[in-house]
C-alpha cells in the first residue's frame, strides 16, 4: 500500500484553505476524505470542490452509465442527493498510492450504513491528479461486488 500518500481516516480540514468557491485539497489523502464528507453530507456543493475543472472527468454510479464533464457529473450528485437521508459510510482499502508523484489511485469497499445498518456495499475506484489547484478527483467507478454465485477471479479474461 503506498506510503507516499499519507492516507488518513475521518474528515479532518484543519490543513486545508477554504474560500467562498474554492477548497484547497493539499494531498490525495484530504481531497478522498473531502469527497466522502461532501457524499456523506449531501452537499452538491462541497462534492463539486472536489472534482477537477480543468480537464474531463468521469464518473459510474453502481449500475450506472458512464458520466462524462462537470455537467453531466454534478446533475448525478443533485438526483442521488434529492433523498435527503442521513447516512455514513465505512472504508475499507484494497489498494492506494501515488502513481508519478501527480496521480494517485484508490481502490476500496465502502459500505452504507443508515442508522447503524447496512444498505448498501459497493466496490470503488477513484482517480485524482496534482493540479495548480491542489488534489482533485478527476474519476470515481462504484459497482457492486461479484454476487455469491459469481467468482472474484479466476473466470474468463473479458478485457
Amino acid at each position: 500500500m503506498g506510503g507516499r500518500w499519507g492516507w488518513v481516516k475521518g474528515g479532518e480540514y484543519d490543513t486545508q484553505e477554504r474560500g467562498a468557491h474554492h477548497i484547497m485539497l493539499r494531498s490525495a489523502a484530504e481531497a478522498e476524505d473531502a469527497f466522502y464528507e461532501a457524499f456523506a453530507q449531501q452537499d452538491v456543493e462541497a462534492m463539486m470542490q472536489v472534482w477537477a475543472t480543468d480537464r474531463s472527468i468521469f464518473c459510474i454510479h453502481p449500475g450506472g452509465q458512464l458520466l462524462t464533464g462537470r455537467e453531466e457529473v454534478e446533475e448525478s450528485w443533485k438526483q442521488i442527493f434529492q433523498a435527503e437521508v442521513p447516512f455514513h459510510f465505512e472504508r475499507e482499502y484494497h489498494y492506494r498510492d501515488e502513481l508519478a508523484d501527480q496521480f494517485a489511485i484508490s481502490h476500496l469497499t465502502e459500505t452504507l450504513y443508515l442508522r447503524h445498518h447496512i444498505v448498501g456495499i459497493v466496490l470503488a475506484t477513484n482517480i485524482y491528479c496534482g493540479t495548480d489547484e491542489g488534489w482533485r478527483m478527476i474519476m470515481h467507478h462504484a459497482s457492486p461486488p461479484p454476487g455469491p454465485d459469481e467468482p472474484e477471479s479466476g473466470g474468463p479474461v473479458l478485457h
